[in-house]
Formats: structure tokens, sequence, C-alpha cells
């Protein structure tokens, strides 16, 4: 599975928090997602969007690893 089908078909992860760290500077990030990943998608899904969401959900696993009891 790649990043892109698994940020379509993981009901476990929020694909558009997952957005805000992709691009935290753009407040529209989740609609830009959509447009990527979404049923409609009218954009591509790009190599640099799959390295950044990877990154993000890196950096989630990691933050969910350091959690303590």
């Amino acid at each position: 599975m790649n990043v892109k089908e698994f940020l379509k078909t993981n009901t476990d992860i929020n694909p558009y928090s997952i957005a805000h760290k992709m691009w935290p500077n753009n407040k529209g990030a989740h609609v830009y997602l959509s447009r990527k990943i979404g049923e409609n998608a009218d954009r591509p899904f790009t190599k640099k969007d799959a390295e950044l969401a990877l990154k993000a959900l890196n950096e989630l696993a990691a933050e969910i690893i350091e959690l303590k009891i």
C-alpha cells in the first residue's frame, strides 16, 4: 500500500489533520489534500506530496511511541 492509498482508506487517521501538518501555512490544507486524494480528485498527488504525508505520519508515529502511562 502506498501513502496515497493509506490516506484514502485508513479510518484510524484523519487525513485532514495530516494535511495541516503537510502544509502548515495553508489554512485550506484539508481542501487541498481532498482535491488530491478525494473521490473527485482534480489535482495530482505528487511524489513531493507523498514525501510530505509520510513525514507527517512518521512524526505522528513518533509522538504515539513516546506516550507514557
